[in-house]
């Protein structure tokens, strides 16, 4: 569809007639000069009334009286037809202009006072037979929206004053374009208005009342606004649901408000850019803004027993945001896409999808955060009661903050002092901070190209898979009524690093104090160990890196350790060598590439582990021998099974150490040291054909320590 018909002179007609009263002077003398030429662009344009009563001077000042404009607009396809009709009606019982002056095209006023505004705007049904805005008033509307405004002030206006597009037969790509340039020509140095009152209604299947109020800017010049501020917002609205299994009684209402919203640096530039029509010193088009005493509460009427929300509340002390910015992309190339949507064969449209995705340039938020979010909920039978229950659902929130966030990734997002509880205390649980970093993914381009790839190319959805830095839970703590005790957990960090695609060639991994009750294991022989080290709780900790060396293409397990505290801890480290690039590049033909890899070398360590003596001697007393003697029988009976194994040094050696170590479990290592790497195929073949030449080969030791 052209771009003339898709966008045709109604909407834009009536949104330039309310922006353009909203901020802009007229009146007799320099003042009444520049309210001509916008009455006489308002008429070209198709509305059928702007103008006004009377204008009446003193001194510098000028009084207008009882300003109206008003007109029926239709929007048509390509043949011509009407799809949608539009009526608009703008009224200003009384405008005030002081100060006003004229320099060739450069219109000025020292201060404008509109004590009241009206405005009425409404869809009409595509065949409604109306010709002018005395019969579109009688009609019911498709969708209105009207509002009012009280006490609006400007100070220090000047306009350049240029030809503006004609939009009575639709507004064209160019007209677009011209428009947008043109909020460059304004500047004042304030604007304030008392209160808005805004009504919005869709065939009454949504109705929603709005008030603003305390509404201020600062200065703007060269498309940018300094400061912008609203005392406090407040909306009220509600909505039938309706559906195929749904009653027709069931509507949702909802009370929306918040206070002291401030905005630092709007700049339309940026956004001027986008379209080519100027140049921005930087992407940002908001410098920062922040807003307080957020509150949303939400109620469904006609909600049945079984649905789980039948009323909602939402609250928190302050949002704020940071250097949101747009940048790249290509405007026109934009509206050039969706002009031939509707003319291109499916193909060509797939390739006009990707070309929007390019055209969309990129959109970025710096920083954001809220502070101290509640949110409860009560299902439709706790809701009859809410004042005396506790919600079905409750979460709170001391901080939430994300970084760097853009349509191909995010920075960082952190989570702070979170709590959240089920049914009252049926289940409770609380989050220290919960952390996630570096995360990226691909652009909506990429994403829709090897998506479509991806069932006859692995590595195209190989590349569809996002990347992770970091993932973090710290202080987490969760207890349910069936649970005796909490389970807590200290932390869990893994951090990744030096992608190749989608998979780390660096992961490290921390555990630390993850606990709970030992009666969970629910093994007989565990619990009975467990109770004579006195260990009411199991307490894991784990600690290890993973880390591949493109130089040397060696891959290192380091500092493997496991830990359950008053009952086992052991170490290993672990290197294998010839990993190629390839493998992380084309993981789905690793079994090739491991092959051809190498053993270089390996340490196991089990140290301070009191549990395999306890263990040992709850088999004794179950067996009815001496703890040393089963340990021995065992050691010997595996030694047996080792087949030509056995009969190597190492193989006694490490028999022996065992034996000490499982009557005194202080420490016992084994270590792998082949004189040069070797490859893992013969390590295969000799653990089939001659395992009693592996020690040697492996360098193999074992060492006890008291």
């Amino acid at each position: 569809m052209p771009f003339q018909n898709l966008k045709r002179q109604g909407f834009f007609a009536v949104s330039i007639t309310v922006l353009g009263l909203s901020a802009q002077p007229a009146l007799s003398s320099p003042a009444s000069d520049l309210l001509d030429k916008y009455n006489a662009w308002y008429l070209e344009s198709g509305f059928e009334k702007a103008s006004y009563a009377e204008a009446i001077e003193s001194g510098d000042t000028t009084e207008i009286r009882d300003y109206n404009v008003a007109g029926v607009f239709s929007i048509k396809n390509d043949e011509g037809e009407p799809t949608a009709t539009f009526y608009a009606d703008v009224t200003i019982p009384k405008m005030v202009f002081t100060g006003s002056a004229v320099d060739g095209d450069v219109f000025s006023y020292d201060s404008l006072t509109v004590g009241k505004a009206t405005f009425d705007i409404r869809v009409l049904e595509e065949d409604s037979a109306v010709k002018d805005i005395a019969s579109a008033k009688d009609l019911k509307p498709v969708a209105q929206f009207s509002g009012s405004m009280t006490d609006y002030t400007i100070s220090d206006f000047s306009e350049k004053w240029v030809d503006h597009p004609v939009l009575k037969e639709g507004i064209s790509q160019e007209a677009f374009l011209q428009l947008l340039g043109m909020s460059l020509n304004t500047s004042y140095g304030s604007s304030a208005i008392s209160e808005m009152s805004l009504t919005f209604n869709i065939s009454d299947e949504f109705v929603s009342d709005t008030v603003l109020t305390g509404f201020k800017t600062g200065s703007i010049k060269d498309g940018v606004t300094e400061t912008i501020s609203l005392e406090r917002y407040t909306s009220t609205g509600k909505s039938k649901i309706s559906g195929e299994h749904v009653s027709s009684n069931v509507a949702t209402n909802t009370v929306t408000s918040y206070k002291n919203l401030k905005i630092d640096r709007l700049d339309a530039r940026p956004l001027l850019a986008y379209f080519k029509l100027a140049d921005a010193p930087s992407a940002n088009y908001i410098g920062s803004y922040t807003t307080e005493d957020i509150s949303l509460e939400m109620s469904i009427d006609g909600a049945k027993a079984h649905e789980p929300i039948g009323f909602l509340s939402m609250t928190a002390a302050s949002t704020s945001a940071k250097d949101l910015s747009i940048k790249d992309g290509d405007g026109l190339k934009l509206l050039s896409i969706f002009e031939n949507l509707d003319t291109e064969s499916d193909e060509d449209q797939e390739m006009l999808v990707l070309e929007l995705f390019d055209a969309l340039g990129s959109y970025n938020i710096g920083y954001s955060d809220m502070k101290d979010l509640e949110i409860k909920s009560w299902d439709p039978i706790r809701a009859k009661r809410m004042n005396e229950v506790a919600p079905s659902f409750e979460m709170k929130l001391a901080s939430a903050s994300m970084t760097d966030f853009s349509l191909s990734g995010i920075g960082n997002i952190t989570l702070e002092g979170f709590h959240g509880a089920v049914e009252g205390d049926d289940a409770v649980f609380d989050v220290g901070t919960f952390e996630i970093a570096n995360v990226a993914w691909p652009s909506m381009r990429e994403i829709v190209e090897k998506g479509m790839a991806a069932d006859q190319n692995p590595e195209a959805a190989m590349e569809l898979i996002p990347t992770i830095g970091k993932f973090s839970i710290k202080n987490a703590e969760g207890i349910a009524d069936d649970l005796d005790t909490p389970i807590s957990l200290k932390e869990l960090t893994i951090a990744m690093d030096g992608h190749i695609g989608p998979i780390p060639t660096s992961i490290s991994d921390v555990v630390s104090g993850l606990s709970f009750d030992a009666a969970l294991l629910q093994e007989p022989m565990v619990l009975g160990v467990f109770e004579r080290l006195g260990l009411e709780r199991v307490t894991l900790n784990q600690d290890f890196k993973i880390a591949w060396d493109e130089n040397t293409e060696d891959l290192t397990l380091e500092k493997f350790e496991f830990e359950l505290e008053n009952g086992l801890k052991l170490r290993a480290d672990i290197q294998l060598g010839g990993i190629p690039r390839s493998l992380f590049e084309k993981p789905h033909e690793a079994e090739a590439v491991i092959a051809l890899a190498t053993f270089k070398g390996a340490q196991i360590e089990v140290m301070d582990s009191p549990l395999i003596s306890e263990l040992l001697a709850a088999q004794a007393e179950q067996a009815g021998v001496p703890a040393e003697m089963l340990a021995s029988m065992m050691i010997d009976g595996s030694l047996q099974q080792a087949g030509p194994l056995a009969e190597t040094e190492f193989a006694l050696e490490l028999a022996n150490a065992a034996k000490k170590f499982a009557g005194k479990p202080t420490n016992i290592r084994v270590t792998l040291a082949p004189q040069s790497a070797v490859p893992l195929m013969q390590l295969g073949g000799l653990a089939a054909l001659a395992p009693q030449q592996l020690p040697e080969l492996l360098g193999a030791t074992v060492t006890y320590t008291k």
